[in-house]
């Protein structure tokens, strides 16, 4: 039998990131309920003393976070990646080397691997080789780990963790679909802001619809969405905690985002949705519903225009490929939270 372990989940959390969070709630009500004898904590981008009722390990005191663990669990997101910045990828590989070197385990449960397109950051990449056990939220993120010979760990396709939030928990809070649109935007290179804001302003007095700007960063996604906003006349949604959002989301009829985890989000709550595709991520996710339109940040006006009449007049037809997904991805679930057993493994060969 073992004693309780302390794990300490790495990410990219407290940083006012929806989809961060939401992968961290996730994570950690698997862990409360399936796995008691995990003691969480919780690498934080804001010095509170605890988050979601679990310890707070404060990111200059991540050497101590460390030694304190008896394992190191990354928790999905699209940190090992060297598009936005090659800052990301060094900062969490090195938590991956500075664990080894410190004789901690480490797995990674739901990941988001790549895209990876510098010379250093694919030669790094091998630094994966380090952890047990792996498994990735898409099959592009199994395909970069078998592209760049990511051999040694135990490697697993799963799930992204928000189409594991219990929902069971959030049914007081859920409401009925009174609202139409919702839109989730962020700023990205060679996005067509002017012609997407011509398009919806039309799209919406076509259909005069009820629409509302959710600021899924918030600072990031602050200032785009402002923008929309004010064109648009609209209101702005602003989230205090990943648990309110899930009340919001469950308003609208339609969700357009060009962040991924507002889409997943939709799914989960059957909210048909139409998908902006700024990284490969999205149109990953957008490629497990055959009757779901996408667009492309660098579409003309009259692409847009048309992609969002026909999104909306075949709702329901979406909302089949919703269901029918989610009923596939319950076979995944076991393969998601796999790392976290095998993790099992490694203390039982160190007693």
């Amino acid at each position: 039998m073992i004693t309780v372990k302390k794990l300490l989940l790495v990410g990219y959390f407290g940083f006012d990131n929806l989809g961060d969070e939401l992968l961290l709630v996730s994570l950690l009500d698997y862990l409360r309920k399936n796995l008691p004898d995990i003691k969480p904590m919780v690498l934080y981008g804001k010095p509170l003393p605890e988050v979601y009722g679990v310890e707070v390990i404060p990111r200059k005191s991540l050497i101590n976070g460390i030694r304190m663990a008896d394992g190191i669990c990354f928790a999905g997101g699209s940190i090992l990646q060297d598009v936005t910045s090659m800052r990301s990828l060094l900062y969490y590989l090195g938590i991956i080397l500075l664990s080894f070197i410190m004789k901690k385990p480490v797995v990674m449960v739901s990941q988001g691997i790549g895209p990876i397109r510098t010379t250093l950051g694919k030669k790094l990449l091998k630094i994966l080789n380090l952890t047990y056990s792996i498994s990735v939220r898409d099959r592009d993120s199994l395909e970069v780990l078998e592209r760049f010979s990511i051999y040694k760990p135990r490697c697993y396709l799963g799930n992204d963790l928000v189409l594991y939030l219990n929902l069971e928990e959030f049914k007081k809070t859920l409401v009925e679909k009174k609202r139409d649109v919702l839109i989730s935007v962020r700023e990205s290179p060679n996005f067509k802001e002017g012609d997407f804001l011509e398009a919806i302003t039309r799209f919406k007095d076509r259909y005069n619809l009820d629409v509302s700007i959710l600021v899924t960063h918030k600072l990031k996604d602050r200032d785009i969405s402002e923008r929309f906003a004010k064109k648009l006349n609209c209101n702005l949604v602003f989230w205090e905690s990943p648990f309110s959002v899930i009340s919001i989301m469950s308003s609208f009829k339609f969700v357009i985002s060009m962040r991924l985890h507002p889409l997943i989000l939709s799914a989960l709550l059957d909210i048909p949705f139409l998908g902006i595709v700024y990284d490969p991520k999205v149109k990953s996710f957008i490629s497990y519903f055959p009757s779901a339109y996408s667009l492309d940040i660098d579409n003309n006006l009259d692409k847009i225009e048309d992609i969002l009449s026909l999104s909306w007049e075949n709702r329901d037809i979406i909302v089949g490929d919703i269901l029918r997904f989610k009923d596939a991805s319950r076979n995944r679930k076991e393969e998601t939270f796999r790392p976290l057993y095998d993790m099992y493994d490694v203390w039982l060969k160190d007693r």
